[in-house]
């Protein structure tokens, strides 16, 4: 319910406060003065774009579940400023909260009564079908989740198959060199010893080449031959036979030392050595990381590709999507009878009211639009006709005034909000047919707030509270000032709705208010 609605700087409204009362509320005044001050002021409050002056300021206070909420607008420095009880908020938490706990129906504001979710709503409520609409609604989400679930999944498995591909390719590739981390520090040691072993022969190859033909013991040989032959003629020279025959004994001593030294070495085995410590250093290179490293790597590839191929199964899918299918069809089922057995039912309810509100010729039906949705087998369309036949939908046939008394019909069924605020509904509806709209806007506002804006004595007579909005000048200057009207003023103000106050017009007020409060 809305309590207040103050206005500190709100155009030639300055630091007025305006207080509302459950039941019926009514702001009267002349033209120009500022009765429509709570549509607009609201509208600000939503954050609806406009020329606002600096320092424009309004404050609206709600109260809903036992708790007072206070939301709050202002200028400051061209920039809006948002307040949701006394703390800085945003526009859409703010609007959202308004609109929660406000309908705005002004003469110019259609597009409420006109949405098609209102509509089905207002006859789902009145249907009491909205306990099954949720359910349906659940498992309408439910059952599309699970439709794209199976559609990801069916993109998945090309995803998961190029996936696999790789993970696989690179597992194999790792796993081909078949070395454990143990075995590839084996191997390096292993070819470590195998090239000093090469190394080895190679210098003793070099070696045993100088004891080859024509070598160091062929040439000594043929010393000792020359000695031998030179001491026939220089006996002196026989001392150093010996020498030369232990220096012969000495080379021949070396060189089978030097044979027994060579080691047997395998080419092959070095060969295949060399090959897999590149292979490892390869997948080194490629994964800038130690073979150890590469080899805990395998294990978290192995890892993926296992989680990959259990990936869910498609038919424990599509079995769901067949099981929730089935209930959503049967609970659609439900739901739609129940909608229908309610259509003459709904349809007289709003035709009687209309006739109520001025609109004795109108045409009301609803109309049901096969078509499977979040919301059942079915849209839900409203059409009318102010005079009788084709009724159409409503967007296309009714008029400002003829929408906001179809929209008090509706609510009348099935109230959609506690507060809600109507401009001018009376426009074009005199005599009789203003004595009823009052008397059901009356009836109305016992299950909600109601805040009519209008210039009907009759609507004004039915008040539970009477706001009276009137122009000063202070100066040159014009203000807006607001007034509650109790009393003998009150009566003053009707008569002054039916063409100016005078005793008759007095007296007729007095009446107006019995013949419309007492004999509802």
């Amino acid at each position: 319910m809305l309590i207040r609605i103050s206005l500190e700087d709100f155009f030639l409204i300055k630091d007025q406060e305006v207080e509302f009362e459950k039941g019926l509320n009514v702001i009267t005044g002349e033209s120009g003065t500022g009765k429509s001050l709570t549509v607009s002021s609201l509208l600000f409050l939503m954050g609806q774009p406009n020329e606002y002056p600096e320092g424009t300021a309004v404050e609206a206070e709600f109260f809903k579940d036992g708790e007072h909420i206070i939301v709050r607008r202002e200028i400051k420095k061209g920039r809006s400023r948002y307040y949701l009880n006394g703390v800085g908020s945003v526009q859409k938490v703010v609007k959202d909260i308004v609109s929660q706990m406000v309908l705005l129906q002004g003469q110019n504001d259609r597009l409420k009564v006109l949405r098609k979710d209102f509509q089905r709503d207002t006859y789902d409520r009145f249907s009491q079908v909205m306990e099954i609409r949720k359910e349906y609604e659940v498992l309408y989400s439910k059952l599309e989740e699970l439709k794209e679930k199976l559609m990801d999944w069916v993109q998945r498995q090309r995803e998961r198959a190029i996936r696999l591909q790789i993970l696989r390719e690179e597992l194999r590739d790792i796993q081909s060199v078949g070395l454990t981390a143990q075995e590839y520090e084996n191997i390096k040691e292993r070819l470590s010893i195998l090239t000093s072993m090469e190394k080895i022969n190679t210098l003793i190859e070099r070696a045993l080449s100088h004891f080859a033909e024509g070598g160091l013991i062929d040439k000594m040989l043929d010393l000792k031959k020359t000695i031998a032959q030179l001491s026939l003629y220089d006996k002196s020279l026989e001392s150093f036979m010996g020498n030369v025959e232990g220096m012969i004994e000495e080379l021949r001593y070396l060189d089978q030392t030097l044979r027994s030294k060579l080691l047997e070495l395998d080419p092959q085995e070095i060969n295949r050595l060399n090959e897999k410590i590149y292979l490892v250093q390869r997948l080194e290179r490629r994964y800038g990381m130690k073979y150890a490293e590469v080899l805990e790597y395998a294990k978290n590839l192995q890892s993926q590709i296992k989680s990959l191929e259990e990936e869910e199964d498609r038919s424990l899918l599509e079995d769901q999507i067949l099981e929730l299918t089935e209930k959503l069809k049967h609970l659609g089922q439900i739901l739609s009878e129940k909608r229908f057995s309610c259509k003459d039912a709904f349809e007289s309810r709003v035709m009687e009211t209309l006739k109520d509100v001025g609109l004795e010729k109108a045409v009301f039906r609803v109309n049901f639009i096969p078509q499977e949705g979040r919301y059942g087998r079915e849209d839900i369309e409203f059409l009318f006709s102010s005079y009788g036949r084709d009724e159409k939908p409503l967007e296309e046939v009714a008029s400002g005034g003829e929408i906001s008394r179809l929209a008090l019909s509706l609510f009348l069924l099935s109230p959609s909000a506690e507060t809600y605020v109507l401009d001018e509904i009376d426009t074009g509806i005199s005599g009789e047919a203003s004595i009823k709209l009052a008397r059901l806007l009356r009836k109305l506002s016992e299950s909600m707030q109601i805040i009519v804006i209008t210039h009907s004595p009759a609507v004004a007579s039915a008040s539970h509270k009477h706001i009276l909005t009137r122009k000063e000048f202070i100066g040159d200057m014009a203000l807006v000032r607001v007034e509650e009207l109790t009393g003998e003023d009150r009566i003053k103000e009707i008569a002054r709705l039916m063409g100016m106050v005078s005793d008759k017009t007095i007296e007729s007020a007095k009446e107006l208010i019995q013949k419309v409060v007492t004999k509802l």
